[in-house]
């Protein structure tokens, strides 16, 4: 920084003290009413709208502002938008989906065709198609997948 201001003219401290010098002026109001406009359309959000959609908004009113600027002014006032959590996925407890075992443990079949035993890995049930362990899928009535007693 020193080579550039030595290039410059101005001393080291005086660039510093003028970086720590608050903005005056025409500068100084101009920010401070687009930070009036952000609040306003932050507001009418409800607080939901980042920074992209405050800018986008701010965009079709006319105004030409940077995305970085609008996400510096919104920070600094402590303005931001809502970020959903994302949800957690939950199975009920209990026996709720079970179907009833209606061979109880017992595959000892007295007969052909007295119990049919299968393994369903997945169920699409929009598309009626089941796949069943080791095998390629296959399409299956909805009431095929239903335990019935012989």
């Amino acid at each position: 920084m020193r080579l550039i201001c030595s290039v410059v003219g101005v001393s080291a401290s005086a660039y510093y003290a003028y970086r720590k010098r608050p903005q005056s002026g025409p500068a100084q109001l101009a920010e401070a009413a687009l930070v009036d406009e952000i609040r306003s359309i932050w507001a009418e959000s409800g607080g939901t709208y980042g920074s992209p959609r405050v800018c986008a908004e701010l965009r079709r009113r006319g105004r030409v502002v940077n995305h970085k600027r609008v996400e510096r002014l919104m920070k600094r006032h402590g303005m931001a938008g809502f970020v959903p959590r994302k949800r957690r996925v939950t199975t009920t407890s209990g026996t709720a989906h079970r179907r009833p075992d209606l061979l109880r443990g017992d595959f000892a079949a007295s007969a052909p065709d007295v119990a049919w035993v299968g393994d369903i890995e997945r169920h699409e049930a929009f598309s009626n198609r089941a796949v069943v362990k080791g095998h390629r899928f296959v399409l299956v009535a909805a009431s095929a997948l239903e335990l019935r007693a012989a």
